[in-house]
């Protein structure tokens, strides 16, 4: 019985204490930005880029494919196009881009 009334009163006394304190105020936020003296300012003593021409020469154009030619040649670059064997003992028919 005493241990229940003790820990009564430690609970009640706790309970107590967390409940009347308060935070202490956040300082006042100022405002400390400071102006460079001109002094200070760096200075870009780079010299003046010479007079540079950007002259590109234009890439040759690219090869005319027909339609049929340019999905062929894509069904190729993806393996659209392979063909296998039906049984085991025939050979692998050769496609038309190995031909190329």
């Amino acid at each position: 019985m005493r241990i229940v009334l003790l820990l009564t009163a430690a609970a009640a006394t706790l309970s107590l204490a967390a409940c009347g304190s308060k935070e202490p105020e956040a300082p006042a936020l100022e405002n400390n930005v400071v102006e460079m003296p001109e002094d200070l300012t760096p200075v870009n003593e780079t010299p003046p880029a010479e007079n540079l021409t950007n002259e590109v020469t234009p890439a040759a154009p690219p090869p005319a494919f027909t339609d049929d030619e340019q999905m062929r040649d894509d069904a190729d670059a993806t393996g659209l196009t392979a063909r296998l064997p039906r049984s085991d003992t025939e050979a692998p028919v050769a496609n038309e881009a190995a031909e190329r």
